[in-house]
């Protein structure tokens, strides 16, 4: 189960940008932590809409490539492996654009990494 959501400044953002009086910075990294779950249940916790980190971020990365599978969705490619992440459980990741700001993030249950684990995230954004 992995619960996402878009952050308060994405919509600021987007109002803006649909106002004409701001551009909409592009989507260029993704950042991946540890604090997306309840450490006692290990199940995801409801991400909310105001944070501008995501919990127990351990690094960011360039988004690897994009898609668009039909017009109305895109479709964004990043991966994380064990030499970036040390053992940790990533239990979280999420969106960052050009001004450095979060924009959206979603939560899982926590992946355990090793030197032969890498993680994928197809991230789809649907209008």
């Amino acid at each position: 189960m992995a619960n996402a959501i878009t952050t308060t400044k994405a919509r600021e953002k987007f109002a803006k940008a649909h106002g004409g009086v701001a551009p909409l910075p592009a989507i260029i990294q993704v950042g991946w932590g540890t604090g997306g779950h309840d450490p006692m249940t290990r199940l995801p916790i409801v991400p909310t809409a105001d944070l501008n980190v995501i919990p127990g971020e351990l690094i960011r990365k360039d988004i690897n490539g994009v898609e668009f599978p039909v017009p109305t969705t895109l479709r964004m490619f990043v991966d994380l492996n064990f030499l970036e992440s040390g053992d940790n459980d990533i239990s979280c990741c999420g969106l960052y654009d050009t001004d450095g700001d979060l924009v959206a993030w979603k939560t899982f249950k926590p992946k355990g990494m090793d030197d032969e684990t890498t993680l994928e995230i197809d991230w789809d954004e649907q209008f």
